[in-house]
């Protein structure tokens, strides 16, 4: 045991090495220290301050106090533990590149040496954007004219300490087994859904840093108590080097092979790739028969349903999602204005994503739309067909979502036709073939190269169609209904037109 850091300092010499980079001088050191700050001055600053002065806003603020806000910290929290938990299944912080995991998880050495650092700078992040997110908050109630005390310093120091929970829970999803990890994303989802219960709220890490958010938007004397359950909570990082032993090798390879092709996906332009790429392939349900026996239109749509099943927790978080979308464009119409942009791209956004899970059949139904067809039908027929399992998805949880807000139903109709509107321009995308290259030649600018913003277009196009026609039509739903509903119908047949053009090139 002895020997082991003077080996692993060895190890590391040979890695600088064999990386190629050259030694770096004191004058590197203090250009990098120069960048750095000048980064800090003329970029993370005037962001920080435009993000503190839009917080500081009188009908901001009045929703960020309101009674009931602190419920919500404690929903957003349990959501958030559920997700690190779910997220180390996918990426986990412990990632290092293939040679590194083979180097150095397949030594002898004891992970919780190797690994150490991966971790260290993986959760360093995490909390350090936990603990930016609480100041400016802070710092925007400040701005406002409110003085800064006790109980706002607790609630910076709360997140903190969540954040360092949040990064051992991360490695928890990323070291158990996938059981294990699931049960614990269910209960910290069940104790978010009855955040409502203020006996829930003093058993939870979530419900203490709720109850401190509580003391500073009543304005009443700080609770100390929870802030000191938090305080106790960053106990779980002793936990740390028996849970980076217990990472299985070929866990950490197989991440980080998978991350290593998406990085090198984006950075050619091919998100579609790099999505696709997250997608492991289905553990269950691998027998289920999919038979094409009658009518069509129905073998189609229980072969999408029978292909959903494969995946019942990627499918599972499609469906919450949507119903999250529904809640949040439903909702619009009744939070302060100057809240209603975000509802409403958040949950135009939402539901564009989450309508994706349901469009595997889709794409494929495109990709095979030539004149040589294996299914022999025409790819309008078959993308048509295969439209129907996403619509009916986005239709029945994104309402559920809209009953659950409990809006009129003039909302609720707003989110059906927005529903239609999102899998139309799912459609849209499905069918839009590879990248030309011509969006790949340089385009020589005063400031660089800027063909990649060409890329980053042609790529998001989809989305940002969502984002600016259904987002921005929504959040003036509340004022000009009719007028709303009428401008996106018209922008539905327009999407669908140009989906029904593109559909027709592929299958030239």
């Amino acid at each position: 045991m002895r020997g082991q850091p003077p080996v692993l300092a060895q190890a590391r010499l040979v890695l600088a090495t064999r990386s190629g980079a050259p030694a770096r001088s004191a004058g590197d050191t203090g250009y990098l220290i120069y960048l750095v700050l000048l980064i800090i001055a003329l970029v993370a600053v005037p962001a920080a301050l435009s993000i503190v002065r839009g917080l500081a806003q009188p009908h901001v603020l009045s929703a960020v106090d309101s009674p009931d806000s602190y419920r919500i910290v404690a929903v957003v929290a349990a959501f958030l533990a559920a997700a690190a938990l779910m997220l180390g299944r996918t990426r986990g912080p412990v990632l290092p590149s293939p040679f590194l995991a083979e180097f150095l998880a397949g030594s002898d050495l004891p992970r919780s040496s190797t690994l150490r650092r991966p971790f260290a700078a993986s959760a360093s992040v995490l909390v350090g954007l936990a603990v930016t997110a609480a100041g400016l908050v802070i710092a925007a109630r400040i701005v406002s004219g409110e003085a800064a005390s006790v109980s706002a310093v607790l609630v910076v120091f709360g997140c903190l300490a969540f954040a360092t929970l949040l990064a051992v829970l991360w490695l928890m999803g990323q070291s158990l087994p996938r059981r294990a990890t699931a049960t614990l994303a269910v209960i910290f989802v069940v104790t978010g859904l009855t955040a409502g219960s203020d006996g829930v709220l003093w058993i939870t890490p979530g419900g203490w840093l709720a109850l401190l958010w509580q003391s500073v938007s009543a304005g009443t004397a700080p609770l100390w108590w929870p802030a000191i359950t938090l305080a106790v909570s960053p106990l779980t990082l002793l936990a740390v080097p028996a849970l980076l032993n217990n990472l299985r090798g070929a866990e950490i390879m197989a991440q980080s092979r998978r991350w290593q092709s998406i990085g090198a996906l984006v950075q050619t332009g091919d998100l579609a790739g790099a999505s696709g790429a997250l997608r492991a392939p289905p553990t269950r349900g691998r027998r289920l028969q999919m038979p094409l026996t009658g009518p069509l239109w129905w073998a189609i749509l229980h072969r999408d349903l029978t292909a959903a099943r494969r995946f019942p927790l990627r499918s599972a978080f499609g469906c919450v999602a949507l119903v999250g979308a529904g809640w949040l464009t439903t909702v619009t119409s009744t939070v302060p204005d100057g809240l209603s942009w975000l509802t409403a791209l958040a949950g135009s956004g939402i539901g564009y994503l989450a309508v994706g899970v349901c469009c595997d059949g889709l794409r494929n139904a495109a990709e095979n739309a030539a004149p040589g067809s294996l299914y022999g039908r025409d790819a309008r027929i078959m993308i048509g067909y295969h439209t129907a399992f996403p619509l009916l998805a986005a239709l029945v949880f994104g309402s559920l979502g809209a009953v659950i807000a409990g809006v009129s139903g003039a909302a609720l109709l707003w989110w059906l036709l927005v529903a239609v509107f999102i899998v139309l321009v799912r459609v849209f995308d499905s069918a839009q073939g590879p990248m030309p290259i011509g969006l790949l030649l340089p385009v020589p600018t005063p400031v660089g190269d800027i063909a990649i913003l060409n890329a980053i277009i042609w790529q998001a196009d989809a989305l940002l169609i969502v984002l600016i026609v259904s987002g921005g039509l929504t959040i003036n739903f509340s004022h000009h209904g009719l007028g709303a509903a009428a401008w996106l119908a018209l922008a539905a047949v327009g999407v669908a037109v140009l989906a029904q053009r593109r559909i027709r090139s592929l299958g030239a």
